[in-house]
């Protein structure tokens, strides 16, 4: 091997251990963010392993990347929400089944406006959200729900939690992951098949959810 192959060589192990050395760090720090709140009881209990697919991204990071429309997956919540615990655990499993490696997850508890109506009937502003925010809320305008106050639609929100898939220069869509079936077991059925079958979108070869992988 000559020297330049050798430098090279190196170059692109360093790198390799440093993406590693930043995934297994981001992935600690989900799983110590969220399994924190387990001994609150206003919580859902959550066990998340160690090796899991999740890396942080900001809110400017995450609107680069949509701007670009950058291949990825990313959840949108935060740990404190109830709803987003109650997805993680068939998000990791699907994200396993399907060998999707990575998943950005952007913290949204901080980031969101607030927005009331007065006395007037006039739609007001009570907490200014971030520029990056407004600016996915412009990119994902069309995938996203209505924000409704008292009745009123007063724009879009992005709701948590929200797994959001982008392939092939397209955004294939917004889905919470939440089941509203009765039963626990019917809904824990429905909620990852509803989070396999979305995920299947990130794939450009997948297999038959009925037949497996």
């Amino acid at each position: 091997m000559t020297g330049d192959l050798m430098k090279k060589f190196v170059l692109g192990i360093f790198i390799l251990l440093l993406i590693i050395g930043c995934r297994t760090t981001d992935s600690i720090m989900f799983k110590g963010e969220y399994e924190s709140l387990n001994n609150n009881l206003e919580y859902t209990k959550v066990s998340i392993p160690s090796e899991n697919p999740f890396i942080y991204i900001t809110d400017e990071e995450l609107a680069k990347k949509l701007e670009e429309k950058q291949d990825m997956v990313v959840l949108m919540g935060y740990s404190k929400s109830n709803d987003t615990r109650n997805i993680l655990s068939n998000l990791i499993k699907a994200s396993n089944n399907l060998d999707i490696d990575t998943i950005y997850y952007l913290d949204i508890l901080n980031i969101r406006d607030e927005k009331n109506i007065n006395e007037n009937g006039e739609i007001i502003t009570t907490k200014e959200g971030s520029d990056f925010y407004k600016k996915i809320l412009e990119l994902l305008n069309d995938y996203l729900d209505e924000y409704i106050v008292n009745g009123e639609i007063v724009g879009t929100r992005i709701y948590a939690p929200s797994i959001l898939v982008v392939k092939n220069k397209e955004i294939k869509g917004i889905v919470n992951g939440k089941s509203y079936l009765e039963s626990p077991e019917e809904k824990e059925k429905e909620s990852y098949n509803n989070i396999y079958e979305h995920l299947k979108k990130y794939q450009n070869n997948t297999c038959d959810l009925s037949e497996g992988c």
